[in-house]
């Protein structure tokens, strides 16, 4: 059969009555009314349809008009396929139906214990009671009464092995117990198992946060600034230099130098224009009315808003911004101005609305912002505290609550603010990743200075790492580690010094003196505005604050590090399968959804799709998360990072349901089921959203499973051969129905989503339109 001269020019229901108006050569149509060619109906499930009337159309022409009755149909359905047969020839069509759109419409972990065990086993009292109850039966005569007796020279003999069996008990469980990660109970014997097995274990990290100063001049705050909680009966912001603080006190010290000057106070007001305006949620830039700055690239500033203006719900709040670029672009409107551009990691949380001049709501710019973090500096006692001239030295030192601190911002020597924003990303670390460190880069807070033996007045500055493996020969380093004491006693800090080959080995006769950081019985957490005074003397300084809070990075848990540091060792710090690239790319700050795959030959290397967080402009954040991304590609693999994109998708199937089917009630159901909102038990529909992450496959044997579980459907035609209604293709893709049929489904790239409007009002958003057909 063919349907090479035979084509629908209409077809119409009208009732029970099918109208279908064909257009045909002259001969076939006189044939056909003639009855010298069969005219025959059939549904798409072969059910023939009785043809009651063969004719032409009036005026004549190359036209046959054809009419049929149907049987009677839920009026809720939509018609079946018909396949024309006109002797030799055939065709199929569908009557008009508007189908109907998937609706559209919603849809939350425990956290680790931990389990804290002694060593109880063959103790002390345990081993005690066990040899005096042994005595007691085996000693005959009348000292057997005196076993209780402090005075008792038995006690005293079974209490002198109590103690040696106690504490070769413990040296032998320590022996065995200790030496596996498996069954280790000390926290520093998980953390040497871990560093074996290249696993960086986490113990915690010092609070740290941004502290906005006002001053009377020019000048610069040195590091070491140390700011505290507010002092009962104090009202000064300048205490003495070394006052009696409350117990409860918390202190924080600058972590770095810091150029400041008054003008650099406030610059709020260069915000400010004669109508309000608003910076959108993602900027990263803003323009000041004033050239008169002082703000350089690098820097922290920090925008703050503590009233909502007229017509907004809720403030800003406050946010710290790392600066990249001051430039000075001229005059707007006669005023001159400046642009300040940000990291793209600190773009802005949400809109900033700036209300006019002199109206409630401003918005202050503070640029004299300093980096602090929790500790106060004291001095510090080693024992010994010169290098021996024979054995290695290994002093310790005893503390009471010393801090961890994470390494400070890195900010490249190159970097001088003329780069572009995706360059000068990669040289600086955002203000976010400052206030934010990675605590298993966290050494304990200690500092050294060594006097150079018949050198006077010559010191060396000596500072702490985690361990020495990555120290040159000629850095003055040391490893620090906190050791608890034996018995009852203090907590120790151990220091060991390199040998020459990994870290500087301190010259015999060095004299070192020593600072630490001691958390004073605080931990840190401190609420926003609570740090208010400095210890003096402070002669700049007329007012401080922190506008954001402050918490510390607690310890991992013993159990987490058995679990991880096994497969420490299997990390792969470089890309070459799509599980590398999808575990690196989602450390990123900046990427908020990857997927990767192999290349179309189903090897490396690797095509790579991301979604960054959206930036103004929003170029910037993909261009630096890529460019982060290819620092761990292997030379010969390099990937094919892309930046997301959303493709539209055109869908269109024909489900017949079984007889007597209430068509109305299965067709909203199914349009909840295929649909882009949530189903009745919470969970998200098919084309929801929430299912259809970057890369994934729009497969038609799971959009068919999903219709047919629909209990009322018998079966899903998917073949636009037999049904001209059916589409299966990308909106504005080259791809084409017939062939994604063929093939099972619409090819999706690692760096497009799927996604689906259902809006009748926007057709270029895609839909996918369902019709139900009654079956017979």
């Amino acid at each position: 059969m063919n349907n090479a001269s035979v084509d629908i020019i209409r077809s119409q229901l009208s009732g029970t009555s099918l109208h279908v108006v064909v257009e045909c050569p002259e001969q076939i149509a006189t044939n056909a009314v003639n009855a010298v060619l069969a005219v025959t109906i059939t549904d798409f499930l072969g059910k023939p349809v009785p043809v009651t009337k063969v004719g032409r159309p009036p005026g004549g022409g190359v036209a046959l008009t054809i009419e049929a009755a149907l049987p009677d149909i839920d009026p809720e359905a939509d018609p079946p396929s018909y396949l024309l047969s006109i002797g030799q020839h055939a065709i199929w069509f569908a009557l008009p139906s508007p189908g109907s759109l998937a609706s559209g419409a919603a849809g939350d972990q425990p956290p680790p214990g931990a389990v804290s065990i002694d060593y109880l086993a063959r103790d002390y009292t345990a081993l005690t009671e066990m040899m005096r109850s042994r005595v007691s039966q085996i000693v005959e005569d009348d000292s057997a009464w005196a076993l209780d007796h402090p005075a008792d020279p038995i006690t005293t003999i079974l209490e002198v092995l109590a103690y040696a069996g106690d504490h070769l008990s413990f040296r032998q469980d320590a022996a065995g117990t200790e030496s596996y990660l498996t069954t280790a109970r000390h926290r520093l014997s998980l953390r040497r198992h871990g560093r074996l097995r290249d696993y960086a274990v986490n113990d915690g990290c010092n609070a740290r946060t941004a502290l906005v100063f006002a001053v009377s001049g020019d000048g610069t705050l040195p590091a070491g600034v140390q700011v505290v909680t507010l002092q009962p009966g104090e009202p000064d912001v300048i205490l003495a230099a070394d006052p009696a603080l409350a117990a409860s006190t918390t202190v924080f010290e600058t972590m770095h130098e810091q150029p400041v000057s008054r003008q650099r106070n406030d610059l709020g007001t260069a915000l400010a224009r004669t109508t309000a305006y608003t910076i959108p949620a993602g900027s990263i830039t803003l323009t000041l009315q004033t050239v008169n700055t002082g703000l350089m690239p690098g820097q922290l500033v920090v925008l703050q808003q503590l009233t909502a203006p007229a017509g907004v719900a809720a403030p800003f709040g406050a946010q710290v911004l790392r600066l990249l670029k001051v430039e000075e672009v001229g005059t707007q409107n006669g005023v001159p101005t400046t642009v300040l551009s940000w990291h793209p990691e600190d773009a802005l949380a949400g809109p900033l609305t700036v209300p006019p001049v002199d109206v409630d709501g401003a918005v202050s710019l503070y640029g004299n912002v300093v980096l602090a973090d929790h500790g106060r500096t004291l001095p510090a006692a080693l024992q010994p505290a010169t290098v021996p001239a024979t054995a290695a030295y290994a002093p310790s030192v005893q503390v009471n609550d010393v801090v961890s601190t994470a390494p400070p911002p890195r900010i490249a020597a190159a970097f001088d603010g003329t780069q572009d924003l995706a360059i000068a990303s990669l040289m600086v670390d955002s203000a976010k990743a400052s206030l934010n460190p990675d605590p298993r880069n966290a050494a304990p807070c200690i500092s050294l200075r060594g006097a150079r033996p018949g050198m006077a007045g010559v010191t060396d500055v000596w500072s702490a790492q985690q361990d020495l493996l990555s120290a040159s020969s000629s850095e003055r380093a040391f490893a620090a580690s906190i050791e608890d004491g034996s018995g009852s006693g203090p907590r120790q800090l151990n220091l060991r010094f390199g040998d020459g080959t990994l870290g500087c080995a301190p010259a015999p006769d060095t004299v070192f003196t020593a600072t630490a950081r001691s958390g004073g019985g605080q931990s840190g957490r401190v609420r926003a505005n609570s740090l208010l005074q400095i210890i003096g003397p402070a002669p700049l300084i007329t007012w401080v604050t922190n506008p954001l809070p402050a918490s510390p990075f607690t310890a991992e848990d013993m159990e987490a590090i058995r679990l991880f540091a096994t497969t420490g060792f299997r990390t792969n710090l470089r890309g070459i399968e799509p599980d590398d690239w999808t575990r690196i790319a989602s450390a990123d700050p900046l990427v908020t959804e990857v997927h990767a795959r192999l290349g179309r030959n189903g090897q490396a290397p690797c095509s790579v799709g991301l979604t960054t967080r959206m930036t103004i402009p929003d170029d910037v954040a993909f261009e630096v998360a890529r460019a982060r991304l290819m620092d761990h590609a292997v030379l010969g693999a390099l990937p094919t990072v892309t930046k997301s994109t959303d493709v539209e998708l055109e869908i269109a199937l024909v489900a017949y349901c079984a007889p007597g089917t209430n068509i109305a009630a299965a067709r909203a159901r199914l349009a909840q089921r295929i649909g882009t909102g949530m189903l009745p038990d919470g969970s998200p529909a098919f084309f929801n959203p929430l299912n259809w992450p970057l890369g994934r496959q729009v497969r038609l044997d799971e959009l068919t499973r999903a219709i047919r579980a629909e209990p009322a459907v018998t079966f899903v035609a998917c073949d636009p051969r037999s049904d001209p209604r059916i589409v299966f293709e990308t909106i504005l893709g080259d791809d084409d129905t017939a062939a994604n049929i063929a093939q099972g489904r619409i090819t999706i790239e690692a760096h497009q989503r799927a996604r689906i409007g259902n809006d009748s009002f926007r057709p270029a958003l895609g839909g996918v339109r369902l019709y139900l057909a009654a079956g017979s």
